[in-house]
């Protein structure tokens, strides 16, 4: 049997809307805080990771159901093992990006 746009007896997803109002003033902020504020660049950094991590884990948790309470080690495996990649695609961009090679 198919749902119906008439089916009332489900609740409204509240969970979703507020994960992605909390998304998307995390995003916000840290466009103000890249724009705005005049920080040392590596302290802008670091705020800027640190929302990027809890949008990430917000995410997973809310959005996509990956919770930490079935099978614990293998979830907390598969994010730090990703968190590991990212870092290492972040940082290496950032090498080539601003790498100054004597070659003209």
């Amino acid at each position: 049997m198919q749902p119906t746009d008439e089916d009332s007896s489900l609740p409204f997803p509240w969970r979703y809307v507020s994960a992605f109002l909390i998304c998307v003033a995390l995003t916000g902020l840290a466009i103000l805080i890249a724009n705005e504020l005049h920080m040392p660049h590596a302290v802008t950094v670091v705020i800027i990771l640190g929302m990027a991590l809890v949008q990430v884990i917000l995410q997973l948790t809310l959005l996509l159901h990956a919770s930490f309470k079935d099978e614990r080690w293998v979830r907390l495996a598969a994010l730090l093992g990703g968190t590991f990649i990212a870092v290492v695609v972040v940082s290496f961009t950032y090498l080539v990006m601003t790498f100054r090679s004597g070659v003209s």
